[in-house]
């Protein structure tokens, strides 16, 4: 069976395409491109920007984006342990946290109805008259209480936006986050950061051409052409724009 990279390999030559061609139309470093094709995921960021990448390239090659992704994963449970890496442990951790926030709602919301039906009950149990059932007014309360916090809870996750910077090369990098600066600092290259958002990003870059930038694991591309200085560029659950 041939791998994910030799069918993109394949289907890049076969349409009579340069490696400089892909990395012109999707914004990709060459070196991204032919580790790729190479099979080489490991010298790549975390699994999750890799599907970002092949995605990305499945898509200009015109082939079926989901068909690539399980072909990679496919490939890689033959190459790989089954032992979670680091990477997988905390993408794992994360998507737990946030399935028990919903839980966390409904057990609060329960709790309080324990409560409030144990203090009406002593007080009836007091004056030895027989148990109530809880008063309705209550139980709507709770229930509209408990409708609120799960839609609350469903709208911040809707809402969370995750952006990673990848520094190809050494470059000076300004964050704002929400309209809030939060970063100013000078990247060398290997290096990489993240931050989170509820609606948007703003970056000025000094050398737009040696960052790579991910949203949501989505890769967007360089913030730049070259070693240029880019400012106002902004990022937010549409992709990239100045």
């Amino acid at each position: 069976m041939d791998s994910v990279g030799e069918l993109l390999r394949t289907e890049r030559e076969s349409r009579g395409h340069s490696v400089a061609d892909v990395a012109k139309a999707t914004r990709m470093s060459t070196g991204i491109i032919q580790a790729l094709e190479d099979d080489r995921f490991s010298v790549l960021p975390a699994p999750v920007y890799v599907k970002g990448h092949l995605r990305t390239y499945a898509r200009f090659l015109g082939l079926d984006e989901e068909e690539v992704v399980q072909k990679y994963l496919r490939f890689t449970e033959q190459q790989e342990s089954v032992e979670p890496d680091e990477w997988d442990a905390v993408e794992l951790e994360l998507h737990e946290a946030r399935a028990s926030t919903g839980r966390r709602w409904i057990w609060l919301a329960a709790a309080a109805v324990v409560v409030v039906v144990a203090i009406v009950l002593g007080l009836r149990l007091a004056r030895r008259t027989p148990p109530p059932e809880p008063p309705r007014p209550v139980a709507a309360a709770v229930r509209e209480s408990l409708a609120q916090a799960v839609e609350q809870d469903s709208l911040i996750e809707w809402h969370h936006l995750e952006l990673m910077a990848v520094a190809r090369e050494r470059t000076w990098v300004r964050v704002s986050v929400d309209g809030t600066p939060v970063a100013d600092l000078t990247l060398a290259a290997g290096d990489r950061r993240t931050w989170e958002a509820g609606e948007r990003f703003e970056l000025d870059v000094g050398n737009g051409g040696g960052l790579d930038l991910y949203l949501d694991g989505e890769y967007l591309g360089t913030a730049g052409t070259g070693p240029r200085l880019v400012e106002g560029l902004f990022v937010d659950e549409n992709g990239m724009s100045r």
